[in-house]
């Protein structure tokens, strides 16, 4: 696939990141994330996975450096540009970050209504039509996310993720806290939607078995930049202590055990 504008649906040059009294979580980072592809991000606890997430969905805005999503800078003074790019984006949060007041259909049907402009039976086509997409009947739209299995947890965050049927998916550690069949599951029911529908998907995990089972490329975080970006074979080659701890094969036995 070419590098042109076109090609990508994610640009980052040149980005400084700090937290805090000025730490530096990222400096001279550059990532392109192309249409069509499962990009993992990867690397060590610290190293900012979270916070580069954040500043890819314009909730954090760096000190320098260039973030481009669909060709739209986050600092475009056309908010609607903005508000344009955001829309064709989904979100599911590492813990699903459910709105434990709102039952699972209003769970769904919330960036809907956030959106506006539709009206009431058209809202209940596409959240009970998500909610099959991720496998959950819709009689489940009653209940409460207290009331949810982890699992389940999961699969509404997803359908929610999905319901402006987005372009673009970002996932901060799509199977943690899942046991190793729901985990399996969950990954096959990713690949599914991504071969009906075709978005791009950014994906933070330090599991293996989604890694190797959904990503294109990989890329890794360490040393404040992206070390390296390719396939997990690419990558593996390399020597950097980070990559060959990740990728070695004792965490691969450990993987493939359970």
């Amino acid at each position: 696939m070419s590098d042109s504008g076109d090609a990508q649906v994610i640009e980052i040059e040149g980005l400084l990141n700090t937290v805090g009294a000025g730490h530096v979580l990222h400096r001279d980072l550059a990532l392109k994330v192309r249409r069509d592809e499962v990009l993992a991000l990867v690397g060590g606890s610290g190293s900012g996975k979270s916070q580069l997430l954040r500043v890819m969905l314009g909730l954090k805005q760096p000190q320098a450096g260039t973030v481009r999503v669909f060709g739209v800078s986050w600092s475009d003074p056309k908010w609607k540009r903005v508000r344009d790019a955001r829309r064709r984006m989904g979100m599911l949060f590492q813990n699903g970050a459910l709105y434990s007041a709102l039952s699972v259909y209003e769970n769904v049907a919330f960036p809907l209504r956030e959106r506006g402009g539709l009206p009431e039976d058209e809202i209940r086509a596409i959240v009970h039509s998500k909610l099959a997409q991720v496998e959950l009947d819709p009689s489940r739209g009653a209940l409460l996310p207290a009331n949810l299995s982890g699992g389940m947890v999961k699969r509404v965050a997803l359908a929610r993720a999905l319901a402006l049927s987005p372009e673009l998916l970002i996932l901060d550690e799509p199977t943690a806290g899942l046991d190793p069949d729901r985990t399996t599951r969950f990954v096959q029911l990713i690949k599914r939607l991504r071969e009906e529908q075709r978005f791009a998907v950014v994906m933070v995990t330090h599991d293996l078995h989604p890694l190797y089972e959904l990503t294109d490329r990989v890329a890794v975080l360490a040393e404040q930049h992206i070390i390296a970006c390719d396939t997990i074979p690419a990558v593996r080659r390399m020597g950097h202590p980070f990559i060959q701890n990740f990728f070695g094969p004792e965490r691969r036995r450990a993987a493939d055990a359970g």
